[in-house]
């Protein structure tokens, strides 16, 4: 399905019947990677899955945005007063911002190996990061993807190719397609104030995923959340990266149906 938002062009996916719940997904990939979300959920939740702007089916218009506005009026369009709200990585960071700007529209916050919009936490783990800037450089965005889901998808301590073949392939084409978009053309807009100063005004009741395998910084990230947000609890997934729903998507699918239903 599409809706024209805010003057872009949104693409989102909706199925099953229930209480709305939003999913956000990683900056590695698209609405595809709540694919087992939705076909476990269908007969609990109303499923939205939309895709961000320059992911997967959704324009980048060349002008400036603001990716909480686009959900907001994605959530005003289908009529949805208030969600539980799941997101993953960089959806996880826009996850705690727009429950932090708009906490009347979010019942329950579900993040991810989430980021934390103003942190820095990001910069102990640089030297991570070599061989995919090394490959930008010399443009090369099929090495890029190869590099980035070795990294995201496997993890920074486990072997080449550990995590399952159908998640990698999903991944690589999820991350090549966002890869092509020009990134140049449009300028993303943050909160005036950042949630790293503002953890504990979150209210809502709060879950935080992470993969035992994921990056440091992702581990860190998890520890301050909880560390800020009064109530909320952590939840490790062993032997999974940076994307535990589609590695251990049974596991996480009991972990999210418990927290969403208690």
């Amino acid at each position: 399905m599409d809706a024209t938002l805010n003057g872009a062009r949104i693409h989102y996916e909706r199925s099953g019947t229930g209480f709305p719940v939003l999913f956000i997904h990683a900056g590695i990939a698209d609405s595809r990677m709540w694919a087992p979300q939705a076909a476990a959920f269908a007969k609990r939740f109303d499923m939205i899955r939309p895709d961000l702007r320059g992911f997967g089916d959704t324009a980048l218009p060349p002008a400036p945005y603001s990716g909480i506005a686009d959900l907001v009026a994605l959530l005003d369009h289908l009529r949805i007063d208030r969600a539980h709200v799941v997101g993953c990585s960089m959806g996880g960071t826009l996850a705690l911002d727009l429950a932090l700007e708009h906490p009347q529209r979010v019942e329950r916050l579900v993040l991810i190996a989430s980021g934390v919009s103003g942190s820095n936490l990001g910069a102990a783990d640089a030297a991570l990061f070599t061989e995919i800037e090394e490959a930008d450089k010399a443009g090369d965005m099929d090495a890029v993807n190869q590099a980035e889901v070795r990294l995201w998808v496997d993890g920074p301590r486990r072997r080449e190719g550990s995590a399952p073949r159908s998640v990698r392939e999903l991944v690589l084409d999820m991350n090549g397609r966002s890869l092509h978009t020009d990134w140049s053309s449009a300028e993303s807009r943050p909160i005036d104030r950042p949630a790293i100063k503002r953890l504990g005004e979150i209210a809502a009741p709060t879950l935080v995923i992470v993969g035992d395998e994921d990056l440091p910084h992702c581990l860190a990230n998890a520890d301050l959340i909880t560390s800020k947000i009064a109530g909320s609890r952590k939840v490790i997934i062993e032997d999974a990266a940076h994307l535990p729903s589609l590695e251990r998507p049974e596991e996480f699918n009991r972990i999210l149906l418990d927290f969403l239903t208690s």
